[in-house]
């Protein structure tokens, strides 16, 4: 279970001197935030030019909800099936950056195949195809492996392989963990820099590394214009059972060209 104290605003360092007010009427657990973006209170979450913060405990969320959640208090929001998702609009474009979260319910062995946790994409009709799709994956029981960690990151092409990155199938097929719905998981993605890497941590942001799996990316640039972002995913053309990993529940949410900061 999560204890630790909620936090009342940002350090000032942490918003470069920006100052922040409280736009309750502009956010809602259905409503998408503005595309021009506002700071909001650091308990209520912001989108800001290319920031992203959603803390998802206080009831609330600055992204737009699609389908079936619960808000469960201090735990944040649960995403209830695998057709479930959070969408995020980022107003500037990261082409090199962060994107975190802590997380609880996934467990091994669920139904699903290439299920996701979050991803990223531009505006295409199919998330499977978009050729900015990002994902990083805790696949189910039909999935090559099951309860695997792994992930897929396209700068800029669905077809052309020198512009997929993606760990190779020896480490996918070393990267099973039977995860536990009641612990806590810390996630998190950063691109840009010649690699895409992903760790996961167990017990939260300051838990143990359980994965951590880099792989170079030298060719091509990150720049989905526009730029979403996802807890869980859209279903695209690989059907349902390989969209979100249903029960997720996500809090502390963090998308940037920073680093992510004391939350």
């Amino acid at each position: 279970m999560w204890t630790t104290p909620r936090p009342e605003k940002l350090p000032y360092s942490a918003l470069n001197g920006v100052t922040i007010s409280f736009l309750p009427e502009l956010y809602s657990a259905t409503t998408a935030a503005p595309a021009t973006g506002s700071f909001l209170s650091f308990a209520g979450g912001y989108i800001q030019g290319d920031e992203v913060y959603d803390p998802l405990y206080t009831g609330e969320t600055v992204g737009q909800i699609f389908n079936d959640t619960t808000f469960l208090g201090e735990q944040g929001l649960r995403l209830n099936t695998n057709i479930s998702y959070v969408k995020y609009v980022i107003p500037t474009t990261i082409t090199a950056g962060e994107f975190s979260m802590e997380v609880m319910g996934l467990q091994a062995n669920l139904p699903g195949d290439k299920s996701k946790v979050f991803g990223m994409s531009t505006d295409s009709d199919d998330f499977i195809t978009d050729p900015y799709r990002f994902d990083v994956q805790y696949r189910g029981t039909s999935g090559s492996p099951p309860n695997a960690i792994t992930y897929r990151m396209l700068w800029g092409s669905a077809d052309d392989p020198n512009l997929r990155y993606e760990p190779d199938t020896t480490t996918r097929f070393n990267s099973i963990y039977l995860l536990d719905p009641n612990t806590v998981y810390f996630f998190k993605a950063t691109w840009g820099g010649g690699e895409v890497r992903v760790v996961v941590r167990e017990g939260g942001v300051n838990g143990k590394n359980i994965y951590e799996v880099a792989v170079g990316a030298r060719l091509g640039v990150y720049n989905p214009v526009p730029h979403f972002a996802y807890l869980g995913t859209p279903p695209g053309r690989s059907g349902a059972e390989s969209a979100t990993v249903p029960g997720t529940i996500f809090r502390k949410v963090w998308i940037s060209s920073r680093p992510r900061p004391v939350l």
